[in-house]
């Protein structure tokens, strides 16, 4: 018996490829674009990111010269916030006065969209006038705010703020207050977005600032 390639026996199945009908052509064409368009708008289109610190700042109401204050006053704004007190010797107005800085490097058109409060941590003798003023005394739109004693626990609490009363003796100061020393960055939608320390530039909290900004827009 030879091997070669004679003919088929007709009585053997044959394997055909099979031709996909007319119609299914387009609906696959279809249903591929549709895929594709559903995976890019996952992976491609940017998405907000949870926030950075979750449960911690919030609303607050405290008083100011000109009255009742609330974080939701400037919602759509960009806000720094420090705790501090007028009787501070060293930390607060080197903070405050680097704020400052931040606000007067900002443009016309960011400066309208940015604010600063400075909240006492020392309500037995920071008065809505005497912190207005201190306040003030660094830049025009920093905005002082105090409040009664349970007032300021609760909110230094939200936002983790350390302070306690430190006698210091017969000084005409009577006390000094130790506190945290970060300053608060609150988005335009009210979230607490950064938390800056003590030893940054000027520089880069202007940066912090200007990231929050363009990320909200």
């Amino acid at each position: 018996m030879e091997w070669g390639a004679g003919p088929q026996n007709s009585s053997q199945p044959t394997h055909q490829l099979m031709k996909c009908p007319t119609w299914l052509t387009p609906a696959l064409f279809v249903v591929t674009a549709l895929l594709v368009g559903i995976f890019a708008s996952v992976w491609l289109v940017p998405t907000k990111s949870p926030q950075p610190y979750p449960g911690m700042g919030g609303d607050f109401t405290l008083s100011a010269i000109s009255g009742p204050v609330a974080l939701s006053d400037f919602e759509g704004k960009a806000v720094l916030v420090f705790f501090g007190y007028t009787h501070c010797p060293d930390v607060c107005p080197t903070d405050l006065a680097r704020m400052g800085q931040v606000l007067n490097a900002l443009t016309p058109a960011e400066k309208a969209g940015v604010r600063g409060l400075f909240i006492s941590i020392d309500p037995e003798r920071d008065t809505p006038q005497r912190i207005a003023d201190y306040a003030r005394f660094f830049h025009p739109s920093i905005i002082g705010l105090t409040g009664t004693p349970d007032d300021i626990d609760r909110i230094a609490k939200q936002y983790l703020v350390l302070y306690q009363k430190a006698e210091i003796g017969e000084s005409q100061a009577g006390y000094l207050m130790d506190h945290s020393t970060k300053t608060y960055l609150i988005g335009r939608d009210g979230h607490l977005e950064k938390v800056l320390g003590h030893e940054l530039e000027a520089s880069q909290v202007l940066a912090a600032v200007r990231d929050v900004l363009m990320s909200d827009a």
